[in-house]
């Protein structure tokens, strides 16, 4: 007898079977798949994070070598890299396997099932447990008439483990996941062409990011082609081509499809939401009394981070503590270079809510720190702030290394601090960081 089960071991579920083993409940892990880690660490946010590092150095190389004086080989090899990335995932997920064997979760091999009555079964097997939480995450949306081959129609699975760059490579979709590996090809060569269904890139992200966005991946060399309906579709001897509403065509040697991802829910008999997350009350309670659910397969935002902090907040409950997330204050990143990271609201939001709210600006240009590392491209913070009260409401990013300077105004919102607050806080020179400065004292003073 368990006193909790996990079933998934992604962020969600690793996280919240070892914060279960070290709060001192009796915890197993179920997973399906070889090793831990679930698709983040395996064929997701890890192994992509490696090609972009890689890639990126390249980018830097090819940009500015002659510039600098660097002269070096700058001919891609895939293999190499491919290798790199798998070492970096085996040493991860071996970290968690070590994390679990040290807190003991047990680690139990298996596809687990929840039956009529919340009974879990694993492989067939009946496991009984006082807690089940479900944390399966999700899975890479296809293209309902050109299904996933890996190797010409592919997923993020599979266009993280291609044997050879291509000549070209359709993207469809231009959010998170088509710009970040779009990106990767792009940097080792490949034309890369992106067909988008609305009418900007990233719409989740507030629209000065995305436009501004959009403009420097074009002069990257990505081609975008937006209010563009994909129809039809086909593989070719040469590779695949496809259709578009109007009846133009697309071909390449590979094409990434990127629309979305669907959670996996699939084995679960509890309530399910309209678009089909597992539907949860305001603790992550399913539609029957001790099961759970977090992370992707319990509703968006679709963040590795959000479904760890999920996991922690769930276990605390669980215990009898008091603990929530604050979803205002989950940022968002895109991994390309420059990149862009966004937390709290959009202008967008702010209208929809009726929210009094100033608009500041500052670009990365007038960065000492960004002149040095020999940045041109049309980089800025945006920030957001409460006209009457001063608080901070949000803040969009696109600069390099946005993914670290998010923090500062992720704990901002969650702090609750105005700018009078953030003003007054000291910020060392030559950074990036000053960006977030002068935003704060909305009168410029380093250039």
């Amino acid at each position: 007898m368990y006193d909790i089960v996990v079933i998934g071991s992604g962020p969600a579920g690793y996280v919240a079977a070892i914060k279960s083993a070290q709060m001192g409940f009796k915890t197993a892990c179920v997973e399906r798949d070889q090793t831990l880690g679930g698709t983040c660490l395996n064929v997701g946010c890890i192994p992509s994070k490696a090609l972009l590092h890689a890639t990126e150095l390249l980018y830097h190389v090819q940009k500015e070598g002659n510039i600098l004086g660097i002269t070096a080989p700058t001919s891609p090899h895939l293999t190499p890299l491919m290798e790199q990335k798998g070492k970096i995932v085996q040493k991860l997920t071996g970290g968690i396997a070590y994390l679990f064997k040290k807190n003991k979760v047990e680690h139990i091999r298996g596809t687990a099932a929840i039956k009529s009555g919340g009974s879990l079964e694993v492989d067939g097997k009946v496991l009984e447990a006082k807690y089940i939480i479900i944390a399966t995450g999700s899975e890479a949306i296809p293209l309902p008439f050109l299904p996933f081959d890996e190797k010409v129609v592919l997923s993020s699975t599979g266009a993280l483990a291609l044997k050879d760059v291509p000549k070209k490579m359709i993207v469809v979709g231009g959010g998170v996941i088509g710009l970040e590996l779009g990106s990767v090809y792009r940097r080792l060569g490949a034309e890369v062409e992106v067909v988008e269904f609305m009418d900007r890139i990233t719409p989740e992200f507030d629209l000065d990011l995305s436009m501004g966005f959009q403009k420097i991946l074009e002069k990257q060399g990505i081609t975008f082609n937006l209010n563009t309906k994909v129809v039809a579709g086909k593989k070719t001897e040469s590779g695949i081509t496809l259709e578009v509403e109007g009846g133009k065509t697309f071909s390449g040697d590979v094409c990434l499809v990127s629309i979305g991802r669907r959670p996996y829910a699939k084995g679960f008999d509890v309530e399910l939401t309209p678009k089909g997350f597992i539907k949860i009350d305001q603790n992550f309670r399913t539609s029957l009394p001790n099961i759970f659910a977090i992370g992707d397969v319990a509703g968006p935002p679709m963040l590795a981070h959000k479904g760890s902090e999920e996991g922690v907040a769930l276990i605390e409950y669980l215990s009898g503590k008091s603990s929530h997330v604050d979803y205002i204050a989950i940022p968002n990143v895109i991994y390309t270079y420059p990149e862009i990271a966004s937390v709290g609201f959009t202008e967008k939001e702010l209208i929809e809510k009726g929210t009094p709210y100033k608009v500041t600006n500052f670009p990365f240009i007038g960065n000492s720190r960004y002149q040095t590392n020999s940045g041109d491209d049309p980089c800025f913070v945006k920030i957001l702030s409460h006209k009457e009260t001063r608080h901070l409401l949000g803040a969009h990013i696109l600069a390099p290394n946005a993914s670290e300077l998010i923090i500062q105004p992720t704990t901002a919102i969650a702090q609750k601090l105005t700018l009078d607050d953030l003003k007054a806080i000291c910020f060392p020179h030559p950074t990036l960081s000053e960006a977030l400065h002068e935003v704060y004292l909305d009168k410029f003073l380093h250039y």
